[in-house]
C-alpha cells in the first residue's frame, strides 16, 4: 500500500527527534515541513527530501499531504488542527489537546464533523514497561487496582522565568502541558470513570507555579494521587509510578520507563501464568507470620524486576507505534486505535479540572458532558 504523506507542523528539537523515527516508518512519507524558523526548515526539507513551506496554509494546501504532525507549542494546538481538519487532512497531535475545555470541544466536534482522525501521541501506552504493566493489570492475577501513586520531579534549568511554559495562558499549566500523559496512562490501568477531583499546588514569589498535585477518586473504588514538580536540578530528575493492587505492588522507574519492580502473593498455581506475562523467573521467599498483629498468617512472596536497555530507543518506537496506529485507523475505518480520541478528551478533562480545582480552592466533580 502506498505510504501516506505527512505534513510536519513545527520541527523544534521534539519535532526533530519525532521526524527521525516517523522517517524510518514505511506506512508515512515525509512529505512537508514548516516551521517558523526558515533555516531549520530548510534543513529538515533536504534532510527528508520533502517541500519546505513558509506557513501552514501552505503546507496544508499540498495535495501530497494526507496527514500532519503538529509538534508546536500547546496554544497553537486548536487553531493549527482546526485548519487542518478544515483541509481534510487527519492529525496526529503532541499533548495536550487543547489548552481549555471550550477549545477541546471545539476541536472533538470539528473532527467528528469532518470525518478526519485525530491522535494524540500518548507514547506511554506503547513504551514495553508500561505495556506489561498494562497486561498484569488486567489479568488480575495481583487482584484489581485500589491506588496509584505518580510522583515526577523534574527540571527547570531550561525554563526561564519568562518561558512560555509558565504561562498557563498559553501552556495550560502543569497538569495539561505534561500530566495528561500520565492521567491518561492511568485512566486506561483503573478502566473506570474518574468521580472527584482536587487539586493543589505551591506558586513561588515570582509568580511561578512550579508544583501541583492531584487526588482523583475513580467509580471503581480506586485512588490516585499525582504529583508535578519542575523545580529541580535535571540531574535529580525523577519519575516514579507506584501501582497498588489488592495483592500487590508494581512500580515504574523513569519517563519512560527502564526498570519495573513487581512483588506480591498469589496462588502457586498461577505462577506460571505470572511469568509467561512478565516474561522472566519469578524470586520467592516464604515469609513467616508476622509477630504481634493478630490473624497474620505466613505466606510465599514473589518478587520479579524488569529492566529495559534502551530507552530513548523505546521512546522512539513508542511514537512509531502511535503513528503505526492512527495510520491504520485512517486506512481501516472500523478500527479502534490504542488511543482514541476520546481517550484523549478524558484524560485532557481530568487535567483541565484538576487546575481549575486548584484556581477554584475546592474539589472538581468529573461529570461527563
Amino acid at each position: 500500500m502506498k505510504p501516506l504523506g505527512l505534513g510536519i507542523i513545527g520541527y523544534g528539537g521534539f519535532g526533530e527527534f519525532t521526524a527521525q523515527a516517523y522517517a524510518t516508518m514505511p506506512q508515512v512519507r515525509i512529505a512537508a515541513i514548516t516551521d517558523v524558523a526558515a533555516a531549520r526548515r530548510e534543513e529538515a526539507a533536504a534532510r527528508f527530501d520533502a517541500t519546505s513551506y513558509a506557513d501552514i496554509d501552505q503546507l496544508l494546501a499540498d495535495l501530497e499531504v494526507d496527514l500532519v504532525t503538529i509538534a508546536t507549542p500547546p496554544w497553537l494546538h486548536v487553531p493549527q488542527a482546526l485548519k487542518a481538519i478544515q483541509a481534510g487532512k487527519h492529525v496526529f497531535l503532541e499533548k495536550p489537546l487543547a489548552t481549555t475545555l471550550t477549545d477541546a470541544d471545539t476541536l472533538v466536534a470539528a473532527a467528528r464533523e469532518h470525518g478526519v482522525q485525530i491522535q494524540v501521541d500518548y507514547v506511554l501506552r506503547y513504551v514495553p514497561l508500561y505495556v506489561t504493566l498494562q497486561k498484569l493489570v488486567h489479568s488480575k492475577l495481583l487482584g484489581e487496582v485500589t491506588y496509584i501513586r505518580l510522583e515526577n520531579t523534574a527540571s527547570n534549568e531550561a525554563l526561564h522565568p519568562q518561558h512560555w511554559f509558565w504561562d498557563r495562558s498559553r501552556s495550560g499549566g502543569i497538569f495539561i502541558e505534561h500530566g495528561v500523559h500520565f492521567f491518561d496512562l492511568c485512566n486506561q490501568l483503573v478502566a473506570s470513570k474518574p468521580v472527584l477531583v482536587s487539586g493543589n499546588a505551591h506558586t513561588g514569589s515570582d509568580g511561578r507555579q512550579d508544583r501541583v498535585m492531584s487526588s482523583v477518586s475513580y467509580s471503581s473504588g480506586a485512588l490516585a494521587h499525582f504529583y508535578h514538580a519542575f523545580d529541580r536540578l535535571a540531574i535529580l530528575e525523577k519519575t516514579v509510578l507506584r501501582v497498588v493492587m489488592e495483592r500487590g505492588t508494581a512500580t515504574a522507574y523513569g519517563w519512560i520507563p527502564d526498570r519495573m519492580e513487581i512483588e506480591g502473593t498469589l496462588a502457586s498455581s498461577d505462577y506460571p501464568a505470572l511469568e509467561k506475562l512478565l516474561q522472566t523467573k519469578l524470586t520467592i521467599q516464604t515469609i513467616p507470620a508476622p509477630e504481634g498483629i493478630t490473624g497474620a498468617t505466613a505466606g510465599q512472596l514473589v518478587q520479579a524486576t524488569l529492566t529495559r536497555p534502551d530507552r530513548t530507543g523505546d521512546y522512539a518506537n513508542a511514537i512509531r507505534a502511535g503513528m503505526s496506529d492512527l495510520v491504520h485507523s485512517i486506512q481501516e475505518p472500523d478500527y479502534t486505535p490504542g488511543v482514541t480520541l476520546q481517550d484523549a478528551y478524558e484524560s485532557f478533562r481530568l487535567a483541565f479540572l484538576s487546575q481549575q480545582s486548584i484556581e477554584q480552592g475546592r474539589s472538581q466533580s468529573y461529570e461527563q458532558p
